[in-house]
């Protein structure tokens, strides 16, 4: 019983890369103060709450259906889906963003499960973790 609880605690930590990446977020941003971060839908939906808005100098974004142009007006940072940030109209935040990390979530996990069972539901997602690019 104790293994089988370890074992699908791990597993459902995984299926929350929204949650993932904003933990890599603050792992590696740590120093900074100066930060606004953009949550998009997809990232709120698979682990992202106020549980992990750890940092009180950070301002921490969930406004929907923003404008590419006001994602990088108002933000330094954003965690978006992979699939948002493959259409036309984010070409903008493409120009302007560079991509520091990314959370797969299950897929990994999914590839190598021999069962059908648990199914990972956020296996597939993808959320990208963007930082603004230095003006030289």
């Amino acid at each position: 019983n104790l293994v089988l609880t370890a074992g699908f605690t791990v597993i459902s930590s995984v299926n929350y890369p929204g949650g993932e990446a904003l933990q890599s977020l603050h792992n590696l941003e740590n120093g900074e103060s100066n930060v606004t971060v953009h949550l998009d839908v997809a990232a709120c939906q698979t682990g992202v709450s106020r549980f992990l808005e750890l940092n009180r100098n950070w301002k921490y974004d969930k406004t929907e259906n923003l404008l590419a142009k006001e994602l990088l007006d108002r933000n330094s940072h954003l965690l978006l889906s992979a699939e948002s940030l493959d259409s036309y109209k984010m070409r903008l935040i493409k120009d302007n963003f560079d991509v520091i990390g990314e959370s797969t979530g299950a897929s990994l996990l999914r590839k190598y499960w021999p069962l059908r069972f648990p199914r990972f539901l956020a296996a597939g997602q993808k959320i990208l973790i963007l930082r603004k690019k230095k003006v030289s």
